[in-house]
């Protein structure tokens, strides 16, 4: 590759030896969760850090690394997935003739897992492997982001740049990555498990404390595919015995535990509340926008309204009374579902594409949990949470309307689809 013989022959001198790439590479790895919670910008400059990393990798070392497999088979499928939000994008806004680099942010950190996956799945095991260290590490680093500046603190936990919905759904995912991941390499140390189990607690905390009541609908997935994984039982009857489980522990929560009993309460009191004409309470918001973005879609079908077609339409969808004036000012920042706004925006492109960004990764997390290697089936396993888990969370809020959410989601998924379709040896 020209490029990577220009780099070499320009930078040969200050370019970073192999091990020092790997050792940048494991602490990328380690650090990126709890730098969404603590650091403003620390998730998105640990994703360009590793994907210059890759790039760079990847054109300098392409002669010499003779194993890589490129994108064949699962490196063209998630190619294809990943790529796609750009795609779409750049011909919906082309068809509205708006091509603002910003309608790109989200959209361009998926395209960067692409170089990522296929660098790290070259890379050695054992580097790979330190991102079980990363999930409970970011969970407890969530909950002391939040709760040592405000100790007292019992509900919408959030922080100076993390709304409480994105904080409570990460925190809960890491939390159930770290229990997920204990004798995942090999049986952990005391140490190592209780390091993930209090990752563990504090992930559950951070969700209940920050009120966001939407992500727990993820509970008993989560629950449903680790019970499948270490039991191989049917996994509809773990379904519905995760579902039970829930339910109890819920029950429990609702008489002993304020901020639940508070957000389930209040579940029966806007539906109430809805059912005796006051429309503007949180669920009665959220249907109003998503009657809005049908309505929208089924008039702009194809390419949508663009990027900022659904705000737009709020002021007039307001003044002719399809929905209230409170639901417009709502609709004006986000449509309250990820599939919808994808949808409403670059129409049918982009509904395959976000259902691709989520189920692509998905469909090669299941198909790598036949392996026989116990590290694979694991990164299966946890990428399965993942991509589930932001596709629930994604029913009830705009998962990737900020730009930090959409890099967390691709490292996250690229180093645990790695690990899973590595095509190393174990050791290495």
């Amino acid at each position: 590759m020209w490029l990577g013989t220009y780099v070499k022959s320009k930078f040969y001198s200050t370019y970073p030896t192999y091990s020092l790439v790997e050792h940048l590479v494991a602490a990328v790895l380690i650090v990126f969760p709890a730098l969404f919670f603590a650091v403003r910008g620390g998730m998105n400059a640990s994703l360009f850090l590793i994907s210059i990393i890759s790039l760079v990798s990847i054109c300098t070392f392409q002669k010499t690394k003779t194993n890589r497999q490129g994108f064949e088979d699962s490196g063209l499928i998630f190619g294809v997935a990943m790529a796609s939000g750009v795609g779409v994008t750049l011909i919906s806004q082309i068809y509205h003739q708006d091509l603002n680099g910003r309608y790109f942010d989200s959209a361009a950190r998926f395209l960067l897992a692409i170089p990522v996956f296929l660098f790290l799945r070259d890379q050695k095991m054992r580097t790979l492997s330190t991102i079980q260290y990363a999930f409970p590490i970011g969970a407890i680093a969530a909950f002391m982001v939040v709760m040592i500046p405000n100790p007292t603190l019992r509900h919408h936990a959030s922080t100076p740049y993390l709304n409480h919905i994105h904080l409570g759904d990460v925190s809960l995912l890491l939390g159930f990555l770290s229990v997920i991941c204990i004798d995942w390499i090999q049986k952990d140390k005391p140490f190592v498990r209780a390091l993930k189990l209090l990752g563990f607690a504090a992930g559950c905390s951070m969700s209940i404390l920050s009120s966001a009541r939407g992500g727990w609908i993820a509970i008993p997935i989560f629950a449903a595919v680790y019970l499948y994984f270490k039991f191989k039982a049917g996994l509809i009857k773990l379904f519905g015995l995760s579902v039970v489980i829930f339910s109890i522990i819920g029950l429990i929560g609702f008489f002993f535990v304020e901020p639940i009993r508070e957000r389930l309460w209040m579940v029966y009191s806007d539906l109430s509340e809805f059912d005796h004409g006051n429309v503007d309470t949180s669920i009665g918001i959220r249907l109003q926008l998503w009657k809005a973005a049908f309505h929208l879609i089924i008039e702009n079908p194809i390419l949508g309204v663009g990027a900022e077609g659904f705000a737009r339409a709020m002021d007039a969808m307001s003044s002719s009374g399809f929905i209230t004036q409170a639901a417009a000012d709502y609709g004006k920042g986000e449509v309250h579902n990820e599939v919808l706004a994808q949808t409403v925006r670059f129409g049918l492109f982009g509904f395959i594409s976000i259902l691709s960004i989520y189920f692509a990764p998905f469909y090669l997390f299941i198909r790598a949990s036949r392996s026989e290697n116990q590290q694979q089936v694991g990164a299966a396993m946890m990428g399965i949470c993942v991509t589930l888990g932001f596709f629930v969370f994604g029913l009830t809020v705009e998962t990737f309307d900020l730009k930090m959410t959409a890099a967390f989601y691709s490292l996250t998924v690229a180093a645990l689809l790695a690990i899973a379709t590595h095509h190393g040896s174990q050791g290495k």
